[in-house]
């Protein structure tokens, strides 16, 4: 009988690589005796290849993943996930790999607060900010140590931003005692959201699309993994990243289920929608828009679909939001007497913004966020990274009377339509087929676009409240545009060199614009490898 080749090169390569890694210092491998994190990475690989070529069988999982066309998709598409996550490890660390530079521990501060039974932080104001008459007033304060942005009530620290992160940090605390950094939670629910969205894409692809060439998904995954502000993000990751990271994880991670559930009802994936929905709010509380918009389709699509499971399915998603929304309320009651305050009024930042709360959202605020958000350019250098997020100057008809406490100079921002115009192909019309889920998807991006709109303050970690449901929206409407083309040739293939080129532009400039933003950090924490990434660009250009 004919050996089969794939097992029995695995297990010799997996032997190998382990046992390079034991022997590593004999062998001249590794001079060092104790074992660093990249020996410790290469040995679990081998052990990997090892155990998996141990248990491979034509016909079991492993099988199926090499000799079937949907099992080298899916292999190929784990392939795609691990290395774009090993780009997001190389960003967070800024190239350094086992180091990651810290940035806030504000969650691991909420955390400890929380695992010791109390809801306000054991860091204490100091005395003399206690003793001003207006402690929200910056100029009062000055010279006096606070803990920036955080919330100064009834003589104590508290955190405006949503709990449930902490909450699962607290868990982990019981195990785990060391400090766990704001950079580390960013790194794993960016992670996590993408992993998310890749297993979308491969559920869309295979109950609507399966006619497309399998590369076609390959590179959706990657525009997903790679467009801004996901990448962004990472480079300076601190509990403003960190809170709209978890709340994009808990919604994409929402998504997932509720699409499953369009295509196949089920009470189980209904409620963890529900559930991870309700994280999501607790998270970034700002998705209670869209994902009140979303409760709305999930029980018109109940109603008119399934008429008679139709009080099962609602309880099912409703029934997690619910309690989670009685425990948000309680939450804040029980620290500022309000179920409707969350301690933003008492934020200590750069502006009294317990004196213009009122302020916070505006109409007069649209006009330049539409701007800032579709169209501020990047500046274009002549050096690596060759192109710069800019700030933005207002229009002369911006009238300076209506700003309230708008900032004219707020972050450095590039527009959708300049730097991720990929997502244009989000107004293309849909399949039928897909009605409930290009709705939610539609609705929920255009809400929480609308509510950022009226906000005082832009910046491009707002986008990425928006952009990972717009780029499922965008892909769709690349796959469906090949679908009502394809009895046409000529348009068909004008259609995919459009497409390609989108996707190709949105990744070199979403790349380029996260190293250019965060050139200071790469300068401080490892400026050799700026240097050598200048040098090579020179190099090439000679």
């Amino acid at each position: 009988m004919k050996k089969n080749w794939l097992p029995i090169t695995g297990i010799t390569f997996g032997l190998i690589i382990s046992a390079a890694m034991l022997f590593a210092n004999q062998l001249g491998v590794d001079n060092n005796a104790v074992w660093g994190a990249k020996r410790y990475a290469i040995f679990l690989l081998g052990l990997l290849i090892l155990a998996a070529s141990l248990l491979y069988r034509e016909d079991n999982f492993l099988g199926q993943l090499v000799h079937t066309k949907m099992g080298q998709l899916y292999l190929v598409s784990i392939i795609t996930v691990g290395l774009i996550i090993l780009v997001y490890i190389w960003w967070v660390s800024l190239g350094l790999w086992t180091v990651w530079p810290k940035t806030t521990n504000y969650y691991d501060l909420m955390a400890s607060a929380f695992r010791h039974g109390q809801l306000e932080l054991e860091v204490k104001p100091d005395p003399a900010l206690l003793a001003l008459e207006d402690p929200y007033e910056p100029a009062n304060r000055e010279g006096i140590p606070v803990l920036w942005d955080a919330t100064l009530y009834d003589g104590k620290y508290y955190l405006y931003w949503g709990p449930v992160p902490a909450l699962l940090l607290s868990i982990i605390k019981f195990f785990y005692v060391n400090e766990i950094g704001d950079n580390i939670l960013t790194f794993f629910f960016i992670a996590g959201t993408f992993i998310f969205l890749a297993l979308i894409i491969l559920a869309l692809w295979k109950i609507y699309f399966q006619e497309l060439p399998r590369r076609i998904i390959l590179l959706s995954i990657a525009l997903a993994g790679l467009i801004n502000p996901l990448p962004f993000v990472l480079l300076d990751p601190r509990i403003y990243e960190a809170a709209v990271a978890a709340g994009q994880f808990f919604f994409i991670g929402g998504l997932y289920f509720l699409f499953n559930s369009f295509n196949k009802p089920n009470v189980a994936r209904l409620t963890l929608a529900g559930l991870f929905f309700t994280f999501a709010i607790g998270s970034r509380t700002i998705l209670l828009i869209p994902i009140a918009f979303i409760s709305l389709i999930v029980l018109i699509w109940a109603f008119k679909s399934h008429r008679a499971q139709t009080v099962a399915f609602v309880i099912a998603l409703a029934l997690p939001l619910a309690l989670g929304g009685i425990s948000y309320a309680s939450y804040n009651y029980m620290r500022f007497g309000s179920i409707t305050d969350f301690g933003y009024q008492y934020q200590l930042t750069g502006f009294n913004i317990h004196e213009t709360i009122g302020q916070t959202f505006s109409p007069a605020y649209i006009a330049p966020n539409l701007y800032k958000t579709l169209l501020n350019p990047f500046e274009i250098k002549d050096t690596f990274p060759l192109i710069k997020s800019t700030l933005w100057s207002p229009p002369d008809g911006f009238n300076e009377s209506e700003r309230g406490i708008y900032y004219y100079f707020a972050e450095s921002i590039t527009g959708i339509l300049i730097g991720t115009p990929f997502l244009i192909l989000a107004i293309l019309r849909k399949k039928k087929t897909l009605f409930w889920i290009s709705t939610s998807l539609t609705g929920s991006a255009l809400l929480i676009f609308l509510t950022t709109q009226l906000f005082f303050y832009t910046t491009m970690r707002y986008l990425l409240d928006l952009i990972p449901a717009l780029a499922l929206l965008a892909l769709i409407g690349l796959w469906s545009g090949f679908d009502l083309l394809k009895t046409k040739p000529a348009a068909k293939f004008s259609f995919a060199i459009l497409g390609f080129s989108l996707w190709a532009y949105t990744i070199a400039v979403s790349v380029l614009l996260t190293f250019s933003s965060n050139l200071p950090r790469f300068k401080t924490y490892n400026p050799e490898l700026i240097q050598q990434l200048i040098q090579i660009f020179n190099n090439f250009l000679k």
